[in-house]
């Protein structure tokens, strides 16, 4: 083979290669303030406020699943107001997630010592639902899981 041919097969190569591509590599990583968004979207139906200001995030961070699947078994929503949520996905052990924790925010500091009044303003905007948890895929972005803590009256 001439040295010509030689680098004509190898620029070819080149070429032919250069336009494949990982489809994996050319996902773009969630920013965390996605994730929020997400898992606020998932949150906010059964929400008796539907104001995102009333809730803070305490854990937002990727796990892999063996770590926390065991959380998300069962109902996803036992006994919440609000509509009733899609059933969770399987949590895959290997596969990496989105773990995403949100409480309500206390609005009226808790006073010392004594027990308030019947008719003073409740400790939190959201009287039922104590905490939220979610699973996003971390790729995606979905909610692949959701267990809400709810107080049963």
């Amino acid at each position: 083979m001439s040295t010509r041919s030689l680098v004509l097969t190898y620029l070819t190569l080149a070429l032919l290669l250069s336009g494949c591509t990982n489809p994996a590599s050319d996902q773009k990583a969630l920013t965390q303030e996605q994730v929020e968004d997400a898992a606020w979207g998932a949150l906010e139906p059964n929400t008796s406020s539907h104001d995102r200001a009333n809730w803070q995030t305490e854990t937002l961070e990727l796990v892999e699943g063996q770590h926390v699947a065991d959380r998300f078994e069962g109902e996803p929503a036992p006994g919440c107001m609000g509509p009733k949520p899609p059933p969770n996905q399987p949590v895959s052990p290997s596969a990496t997630y989105w773990h995403v924790v949100m409480r309500p925010v206390p609005v009226t500091p808790q006073p010392w010592g004594d027990t308030p009044a019947p008719t003073a303003p409740p400790l939190i905007p959201e009287p039922f639902t104590r905490e939220a948890q979610f699973l996003l895929d971390a790729s995606q972005g979905t909610v692949v899981a959701r267990k809400l803590m709810c107080v049963i009256y």
